[in-house]
């Protein structure tokens, strides 16, 4: 008797465990991340790759449930098959399913650069010759409150990343050349996620109950 007694306090603790752990993964809030904005008067930062890096971080670090806004297009395509008939009917996405936000993130690119210094900037590094450069990326955030309207997060990070190269016998390959800047070894890239990554710890200590 006294076996079956402990065995149904230990079946109700355990239920009780998957609950409150269901639970908390239910209690995740919703965020959608709108393209960020290119605000530093340069034509080749690629802010739709800077909200792809964001939205990468956030989900592997799980603060929310992600909801797609910027790519419904995808969305309504699979609607728009499911109602034309051509769609098993039990595994067809439903119309008027699709979860609200409650929170929106929008961000600005107000800073990316690097400076270069000693050596030269080109496509080969001659023997001998050897620079250090160092990208600057700053990620202006902000999360909405989408019931009242109020922002909840608002902070500026700004990522560094540092490079050092020496010449050798012959070219160099790690340059890559594009919107009349020079880019080495994707020190621009890892600016960018050292700045990414420092807003993602920020909101990971943020009570969002």
């Amino acid at each position: 008797m006294k076996a079956k007694k402990f065995f149904s306090v230990v079946l109700i603790f355990v239920l009780a465990l998957i609950v409150t752990l269901t639970s908390g993964a239910q209690a995740k809030p919703r965020l959608t991340v709108r393209q960020f904005e290119n605000k530093t008067g340069e034509r080749s930062v690629p802010a739709a790759a800077i909200t792809d890096m964001m939205v990468t971080e956030l989900g592997e670090a799980g603060i929310f449930n992600l909801l797609e806004r910027e790519r419904l297009d995808y969305v309504t395509d699979e609607l728009a098959l499911a109602q034309s008939g051509l769609m098993d009917s039990s595994t067809a996405p439903q119309i008027g399913k699709l979860k609200g936000a409650e929170y929106t993130m929008t961000g600005a690119v107000t800073l990316y650069h690097y400076t270069t210094r000693g050596g030269a900037i080109g496509l080969a590094v001659i023997g001998g010759v050897a620079a250090a450069k160092t990208a600057y990326v700053t990620l202006d955030i902000r999360i909405i409150d989408n019931t009242t309207g109020e922002i909840v997060y608002t902070n500026v990070e700004e990522g560094r990343a540092k490079r050092e190269i020496a010449g050798g016998a012959g070219g160099y390959r790690g340059f890559f050349v594009g919107g009349g800047q020079a880019t080495y070894g994707g020190i621009l890239a890892a600016a960018t996620r050292d700045a990414v990554i420092k807003h993602v710890n920020r909101m990971s200590s943020y009570d969002w109950d």
